[in-house]
């Protein structure tokens, strides 16, 4: 199968093309199927609105904790303050419409407001935006504590400062005053279509820019902020279509609006459950190496001590428990002749024949060295004996079969047998009353196996 390789030019020329393709795809959508004004849809709007709130504080919930979860990612808290602030002011958007939660004729809706209150929201997040792309630039500097208060100082400075100016500027506050949509004839002022849209969309394409410049578009965190810069500059590109505040256009750029912050929430979110797969997938590996030996594959020491007394505890005649206690012969010797290279062969090929050779509720654990042990729950004497002399006539057997295939010379175990039929018999009694059965099988000869009598 053949992999297509793409340069970074192209990959940002692809971006740049299907956010053009979507963008007109919308455009052409929403022309056509949604051509009645707002007034058509009295709780629409505010519905959108309040939705558009909603995705704006899961957004900078869902970073904050990405960059809570992973120092690495302390660049994103800047698109975090960004959403943070946008969901402030898409409420200040809804407080200065009191006429659609309130049946009252006598209150007005405030256009100028809105209009001011999406003006500072444009200016923070673009400007976040640009704040997150140089913090990635330069995040092999971000590891000093002091650099990264410093950095949260100024965000934090900045949304607040954006948001004072925000405030000031509406009717809720007397102190400043900037008129960018008439109330009387609700047309949008000159000051905003001849000067300020334009530059606040010349201002986004410069972010988009830089963030693509800088991210290479990289991961899907950046694929969303990429998405975010197009949504938002198509947003203002349809508002600009259009002098009147109550027109469709008005009413189309929230619903694209809410529509892009989706796709942005999607994205964050699959971005999210990818975190959520890798840390599991790294849980679950270190739980198995926390538990098993690495050399030869079975349950280490304290797996096999924490586990073992479970079913000593339950052990009577009618439930016994044996444990078969293993020790490979003349391990040492290998490890002379051939060096620890051929040994480490052996441990692997003896812990891949116990693992084959017990059940799913047995244990098969290495204790150190070349001494291993088999814990055969709900088995008497008798079939325990039958299934270690099974195995260790299985391991003389492949062994030889393996010499061909990398092992040194053929290998062979000693094993002592200890059958528990009684639930007051400690871990240590119990170890070493097999251990002295299995040093009764080294010392008539190794290569079998021995009962504790």
């Amino acid at each position: 199968m053949l992999k297509i390789m793409m340069t970074p030019l192209t990959k940002k020329m692809l971006f740049i093309s299907f956010s053009l393709l979507f963008f007109l795809t919308l455009h052409l959508l929403f022309t056509h199927h949604f051509t009645y004004p707002t007034q058509l849809s009295p709780m629409l709007y505010p519905g959108l609105t309040i939705l558009l709130t909603s995705m704006y504080g899961i957004l900078a919930c869902l970073l904050f904790m990405r960059v809570y979860c992973d120092s690495k990612r302390f660049y994103l808290i800047a698109v975090a303050f960004g959403f943070s602030g946008s969901a402030l002011f898409t409420t200040g958007t809804l407080i200065s419409f009191p006429g659609w939660f309130t049946s009252d004729s006598n209150v007005t809706d405030n256009y100028n407001n809105a209009a001011i209150f999406f003006l500072f929201r444009q200016i923070l997040l673009s400007g976040l935006c640009c704040f997150t792309a140089l913090l990635y630039a330069a995040k092999a500097k971000l590891d000093c504590v002091k650099l990264r208060r410093t950095c949260l100082m100024l965000i934090a400075g900045f949304t607040l400062v954006i948001l004072s100016v925000g405030y000031l500027y509406s009717s809720f506050d007397p102190s400043l005053s900037l008129s960018l949509i008439d109330n009387e004839t609700l047309d949008w002022e000159i000051l905003w279509h001849e000067k300020i849209g334009y530059l606040m969309l010349a201002i986004w394409f410069i972010t988009l820019g830089l963030i693509i410049h800088v991210s290479q578009i990289k991961t899907l965190l950046w694929l969303g902020i990429a998405i975010l810069c197009v949504a938002e500059s198509g947003t203002l590109i349809i508002i600009l279509t259009n002098t009147h505040a109550t027109s469709t256009a008005w009413f189309y750029s929230r619903l694209f609006d809410v529509f892009s912050t989706g796709i942005i929430l999607l994205v964050l979110l699959t971005d999210v459950f990818r975190l959520y797969q890798r840390s599991y997938q790294n849980y679950q590996l270190s739980y198995h190496k926390a538990m098993h030996d690495p050399l030869s594959g079975l349950y280490n020491r304290s797996y096999l001590f924490e586990h073992i007394q479970q079913y000593l505890l339950a052990a009577s005649e009618a439930q016994p428990v044996s444990i078969v206690l293993c020790d490979l012969d003349h391990f040492k010797k290998i490890n002379d002749r051939y060096g620890h290279v051929q040994g480490d062969k052996v441990i692997r090929f003896i812990g891949q024949q116990l693992m084959n050779s017990i059940r799913n509720h047995d244990i098969a654990a290495r204790l150190g060295g070349e001494e291993f042990i088999l814990v055969l729950n709900t088995t008497n004497n008798v079939n325990a004996m039958n299934i270690a002399c099974r195995i260790q006539s299985a391991i003389a057997e492949r062994s030889r079969q393996e010499v061909v295939n990398g092992l040194a010379e053929p290998v062979t175990m000693s094993m002592g047998v200890y059958t528990v039929t009684e639930a007051n018999c400690t871990i240590e009694e119990c170890l070493e009353r097999a251990d002295q059965a299995m040093y009764r099988a080294k010392k008539e000869g190794r290569n079998r196996v021995v009962n504790y009598h």
